[in-house]
């Protein structure tokens, strides 16, 4: 067992030439694989053929328009790109949610762009879609980031209006946010790329300026088929909402360009006027390569995630070498909690530890849950950073709190709320990295989605659910053989195995990584090796925002 000293080094050199470490990292790097051969086919939207499409009529697709409009395409930090995967299936599909958006710079600010995917249903907007893009207008609100957004859309996609229109976070939300985006002097650029029909309207016309393409632009609250319905007037799409109608008759745009390219460097060009805005302040020292390889995250973490592992040797491959001070090292040992440097940037660090370890009671604690001393350490923690104003990473792989009647009676529950509490009112920037688990209240505790992450990764091992798929597939078991009880049914044993069998397959399904980014519960989903780059840049993102509200976690039980 390590040291319980703060001053204890961080990791050790990994054995790449031993068989089981060599046999981890060759299926570690197979999940990576499979992870970035199904992102390149998402990327390509809705297919050569409706991408060509698109060319002939003189117009970039969402990801080549993206690529100018970035001082660096190659500098583009994707977010959502697997919203709607597996989804909608009766629909034809909505890879990406039929739209593309991330961070990157322009004109050497760094930006969140939010572009409609014409080629995946002209468009139009799917119930993800909007869920996808309030989320970049939530990140441009958290972070006080320039917003760019690229328009060419059909419109609500009415086979599921019912999911896209009326509520709270529906299609409307949207220009709510466009409002409260203006009235905290956030800039919104727009680009009328293509279509902008009916309430769709409103998002480019709420922004700050507004630029439309000639020919292939037009912005209209009814299409020409739909005045002719209506009041029997016969006029066609350019007449009616044009780019020389919007510049030149009706002042609704700004700008009349005469093709893609010109547009996206008009947007360059206006946000190179953007004046100076107060940053944050979070310390940076000069950067430090971690003290291990980052690709041996590979040997690592077991690709099955049953295993145990030492999170302080994931650490160790991301944080900066000797940046190190662990806070608590010998209490509460099933969270690691800690000060360290990301590529410069101070944070603090709450990560579960995957290790049996004993208490201070002399008990051992199985690694990934948390316990009443652990939880105890962590929110102290948490209120810690506070008062030091730096940001909190929190590094999950947790399968919940501890229960059964010691753990009961020691008051887990008033120290879980205890945490849960103080992280839900902290007011500095937290970032989520789910590493395995992120079960129950665990997921909550650790800052999970509900808990306002400004970013949320997830490594292809992540596993999000409620419970495990073992406690949950018998739980669900006897459920469903108590229903067929009571209408009077028996199962043989082969049929309770074979019910058991189904149910362990879609919950498994369901607690997928690619479930969980189809739904947005995280932003991206990760090579393990890219961590450090993605907090960097998410802290950097986060520096932009200099208001503090004051820390007041409340009333806690103690």
């Amino acid at each position: 067992m390590r040291s319980a000293t703060s001053t204890v080094a961080l990791g050790t050199p990994l054995n790449a030439a031993d068989p089981a470490i060599e046999a981890r990292m060759a299926q570690y790097r197979a999940l990576v694989e499979a992870l970035h051969r199904q992102a390149e086919a998402i990327r390509q939207g809705g297919g050569a053929e409706r991408i060509a499409r698109e060319h002939q009529r003189g117009k970039l697709t969402a990801r080549e328009r993206i690529a100018r409009l970035l001082d660096d395409p190659n500098d583009f930090w994707e977010i959502g790109l697997w919203a709607g995967y597996g989804m909608y299936a009766d629909e034809g599909g909505c890879p990406a949610g039929g739209t593309v958006m991330g961070l990157g710079r322009i004109s050497g600010h760094l930006c969140i762009v939010v572009a409609n995917d014409a080629t995946v249903k002209a468009g139009a907007w799917f119930p993800i879609t909007v869920k996808k893009n309030l989320r970049a207008q939530e990140i441009a609100l958290q972070n006080r980031i320039p917003i760019v957004y690229l328009v060419d859309s059909a419109g609500v996609y009415l086979p599921l209006q019912d999911e896209i229109f009326p509520d709270r976070d529906h299609f409307g939300r949207i220009f709510y946010n466009n409002a409260r985006l203006s009235s905290l002097g956030v800039p919104q650029v727009a680009a009328i790329m293509g279509s902008c029909v009916a309430g769709g309207a409103y998002l480019p016309i709420l922004s700050d300026e507004v630029l439309i393409v000639e020919g292939t632009g037009s912005v209209f609250l009814a299409g020409p088929y739909l005045v002719r319905a209506a009041i029997g007037e016969v006029v066609d799409a350019e007449t009616l909402g044009g780019a020389t109608t919007h510049t030149e008759i009706s002042g609704v745009t700004d700008y009349k360009m005469p093709d893609d390219v010109a547009c996206l460097e008009t947007i360059r060009r206006l946000l190179s006027h953007l004046g100076p805005r107060p940053r944050a302040g979070f310390p940076r020292s000069r950067p430090q390569p971690p003290a291990f390889p980052p690709e041996e995250l590979y040997g690592i973490v077991p690709p099955d995630i049953q295993q145990p592992y030492d999170m302080r040797e994931v650490l160790a491959r991301i944080v900066d070498a000797d940046s190190w001070v662990e806070y608590k090292a010998g209490y509460g040992q099933t969270l690691i909690t800690g000060y360290a440097r990301i590529d410069g940037w101070s944070v603090g660090i709450v990560a579960n530890q995957r290790l049996v370890v004993r208490s201070r009671q002399g008990e051992m604690q199985v690694g990934g849950v948390i316990y009443s001393d652990a939880a105890d350490k962590a929110a102290r923690f948490v209120m810690n950073c506070n008062q030091k104003r730096i940001p909190i990473v929190f590094f999950q792989d947790v399968t919940g709190f501890m229960v059964g009647k010691r753990a009961e009676h020691g008051g887990i529950i008033k120290d879980g709320a205890k945490l849960v509490n103080v992280v839900a009112n902290s007011v500095v920037p937290k970032f989520t990295v789910v590493v395995g688990h992120s079960f129950g209240a665990g997921n909550y505790a650790l800052c999970g989605r509900a808990y306002e992450p400004r970013l949320m990764l997830a490594w292809p091992t992540a596993r999000i659910a409620v419970m495990g798929g073992k406690q949950a597939a018998q739980t669900l078991l006897q459920v469903q053989l108590g229903k067929l009880e009571r209408q009077g049914k028996t199962l043989s044993e082969m049929e309770k195995q074979q019910l058991l069998e189904e149910i362990t397959s879609r919950y498994e399904a369901q607690m997928s990584p690619y479930y969980a980014a189809a739904r947005l519960w995280v932003d991206a989903l990760i090579d393990p090796i890219e961590t450090r780059r993605w907090l960097s840049l998410g802290i950097e993102m986060a520096d932009h925002n200099a208001e503090f509200m004051p820390f007041n976690p409340g009333i806690l039980q103690v």
